[in-house]
């Protein structure tokens, strides 16, 4: 897995079910994994509006997820809020045979993005 980055196993893709999302922790920062139309998409787990660490628990419409808290909408692709304002980091995510890898956060805490 060698593309620039460092990559982190973090769980088995048989574990996160179809429109579902998984809580996952890389380096001491928490993140959402998404499953959605057969594809991974990692982002941030927590809401740039008021630092609610439950995106995990948001609420998916189409490559969206909206916050359980306050229902700002984020691009699972992007990152960036549709209602509200800011983003969340996203992550890249590698998959080999049944092993899911994401990309390790660097730099500032994603609260600060």
């Amino acid at each position: 897995m060698s593309d620039g980055g460092t990559f982190v196993r973090v769980t088995r893709l048989s574990a996160i079910p179809e429109g579902k999302a998984l809580k996952v922790t890389v380096g001491g920062i928490e993140i959402a994994l998404w499953r959605v139309r057969g594809r991974l998409y990692a982002i941030g787990n927590v809401c740039s509006h008021q630092h609610f660490s439950e995106l995990h628990h948001g609420t998916l419409a189409g490559l969206t997820v909206t916050c359980p808290m306050h229902g700002w909408t984020y691009s699972l692709e992007t990152g960036v809020a549709l209602t509200g304002s800011g983003r969340v980091p996203t992550y890249r995510v590698r998959t080999d045979g049944d092993d899911v890898y994401v990309e390790e956060p660097a730099g500032d805490p994603p609260w600060t993005i």
